[in-house]
C-alpha cells in the first residue's frame, strides 16, 4: 500500500512538472508575441502631404539615430514612424508625383527601414536610412512641380528658406487660379509680381491665398520682395 500511495505520488509530481514548462513554453511565445507591434499608418488627400510628411518622419528618424547607440524602444519608435513612411510613398506612387525610379528607390529604403527596425538590426537601420535620406531629399528638388497642384485650378507654393518651392509653375492659360503660397520660414516676405500685377505679405509661419489671372500664353516672374537675391521664380501659362 505503502508503494503505491508513494507511485502515485512520483506520477503527480510529473505531471505537474510537465505543466509547468508548458506553461512557460506558452509565456515565453506570448511575450515573443507581443514585441512586434502594428501601428496605425496614415491618410494623405494629396501627394503634397505625403511628401511633406515623407521630409518631417524622415527628421525624426534622423533625431533619433543621432544617439551613438540605440536603445530597443527607439528602434521600436522608428518602426512606428515606419508605418507612416509607407503611406507616403504610397500615395506617391500612386500620383505618380516624381521620377519613377527615385520614387522605387524610397519605396525599397522604406521596407528596408521596415523590416529592420522591427527585427532591432542598428547597423541595417542606418544603412538604409541613409539610402532613404539621399532619394528623399532628390525627389524634393525635382518632384516639386509635380506635386505643385492640390486640385483643380488651385496651385501651391512654398517659401523655405528664402526660396521658392517650386520656382517654376506650369498653370493652364485662360483660366483663373487660386495660388496657396506658404511662408516656413520664421520672418515674414512679401510674395510680388509686376507681370501678373499682385503683391502680398506673408507673416512668418503662416499662409496667404492669391488669385491669379486668366493669364495669356506666356512666363510671368514673381519674387519676394523682401528677398530679391534668393526668392524668384517664374510661373508659365500655357
Amino acid at each position: 500500500m505503502k508503494k503505491l500511495l508513494h507511485l502515485t505520488a512520483i506520477v503527480a509530481l510529473a505531471g505537474a512538472i510537465n505543466s509547468a514548462a508548458f506553461a512557460e513554453e506558452d509565456h515565453d511565445h506570448d511575450h515573443g508575441e507581443e514585441r512586434v507591434q502594428h501601428y496605425q499608418g496614415k491618410e494623405f488627400k494629396t501627394a503634397q502631404e505625403a511628401l511633406e510628411s515623407l521630409k518631417s518622419d524622415n527628421e525624426k528618424i534622423a533625431a533619433i539615430l543621432e544617439s551613438e547607440t540605440l536603445a530597443g524602444s527607439q528602434l521600436e519608435k522608428i518602426h512606428q514612424i515606419s508605418y507612416g513612411l509607407e503611406d507616403g510613398i504610397d500615395k506617391l506612387i500612386a500620383e505618380k508625383a516624381g521620377d519613377a525610379e527615385k520614387l522605387a528607390t524610397i519605396d525599397e529604403s522604406i521596407q528596408a527601414v521596415h523590416y529592420a527596425s522591427e527585427n532591432h538590426e542598428e547597423a541595417k537601420v542606418r544603412e538604409w536610412f541613409t539610402k532613404l535620406q539621399t532619394a528623399t531629399g532628390s525627389l524634393h528638388e525635382d518632384g516639386a512641380e509635380s506635386t505643385a497642384q492640390v486640385e483643380d485650378g488651385v496651385y501651391e507654393l512654398r517659401i523655405k528658406d528664402h526660396t521658392f518651392t517650386p520656382d517654376e509653375l506650369h498653370v493652364p492659360a485662360g483660366e483663373k487660379i487660386k495660388l496657396i503660397v506658404h511662408n516656413d520660414d520664421p520672418t515674414s516676405e512679401e510674395f510680388e509680381s509686376d507681370d501678373f500685377r499682385r503683391e502680398k505679405i506673408i507673416a512668418g509661419n503662416s499662409k496667404a491665398t492669391i488669385y491669379v489671372g486668366p493669364l495669356e500664353p506666356g512666363k510671368y516672374h514673381f519674387f519676394g520682395e523682401f528677398n530679391l537675391d534668393k526668392a524668384n521664380g517664374y510661373l508659365y501659362a500655357e
